[in-house]
């Protein structure tokens, strides 16, 4: 099983999750009111924990998912989830940012479920989104494979295409990139062996070192997530790659429903 869960979970909809949230905000206000917007993050988290079990809710707190895929495991841990159905992450920091939302989205495709909720303390007044998605398990493993423009006959590339696509196959696609990149760097030797300084060169000199995953002396290998202008990404990385010693990079870019696989050669 390559998703585990240190409970069962509940589906919920989307009538019974704004019951739930109704109750939970009034918490969170009052919460903020009370104790002011300068608390550390666990403060606020314990507050709210101790009044929504208060107010009757099954509550579980720092709730396991295990990701697995052969001698690889990941563990993430959620902050909040409440009747089996709800994750609420809590946050005590300036402002939410895209990242936070990529977070919660990451943890809902994980356990399958629809809707959850980013809660922030630290501004003047109690900062929320509402997080959701419909993305099912069989809705993520319906993605396309686009490498026409990959040359990859020697060992290592193959090794690398062929351990993306177990882990597209097992997983499914829409998962924080980084979570692939962990596991392909387990497979490919491990981060130690896996990620090396590169020299960047202007003219002649050495301006500095770059970490990048290496698959040979010569190849590099690049994992994105890009949506939107991928021919200037593609641009960038090309300049990178101009200045090093290597004489490729294997360009992995997981676009949701397309996986493109490319071969960047200087």
């Amino acid at each position: 099983m390559p998703i585990e869960y240190g409970v069962e979970l509940n589906f919920t909809g989307q009538e019974q999750f704004h019951a739930v949230d109704r109750q939970v905000m009034r918490h969170a206000f009052d919460i903020h009111n009370t104790l002011g917007r300068f608390c550390d993050e666990r403060v606020y988290q314990d507050e709210l924990a101790q009044r929504c079990r208060m107010g009757g809710f099954e509550l579980h707190r720092e709730v396991l998912l295990r990701v697995s895929y052969e001698g690889f495991s990941k563990p993430y841990y959620l902050d909040m989830l409440l009747d089996r159905g709800v994750i609420y992450e809590l946050k005590a920091v300036d402002v939410l940012n895209g990242n936070h939302q990529k977070q919660l989205i990451h943890y809902l495709l994980l356990t399958g479920l629809c809707h959850g909720k980013l809660v922030n303390f630290r501004p003047g007044s109690v900062e929320s989104r509402f997080v959701s998605t419909r993305l099912r398990r069989q809705d993520r493993s319906a993605f396309r494979l686009a490498g026409d423009e990959w040359c990859g006959d020697d060992k290592p590339s193959r090794l690398l295409r062929e351990t993306l696509c177990e882990l597209l196959a097992d997983w499914g696609a829409f998962l924080d990139v980084n979570l692939y990149r962990e596991a392909l760097l387990h497979f490919l030797g491990g981060p130690d062996h896996g990620v090396q300084p590169i020299e960047i060169v202007v003219s002649g000199r050495v301006v500095g070192t770059q970490k990048m995953c290496i698959l040979t002396d010569g190849t590099a290998w690049h994992l994105s997530s890009v949506r939107q202008h991928l021919k200037s990404y593609e641009t960038h990385l090309r300049r990178l790659l101009s200045h090093t010693r290597l004489d490729r990079i294997q360009w992995i870019n997981l676009d949701q429903r397309i996986v493109m696989l490319k071969t960047l050669n200087k």
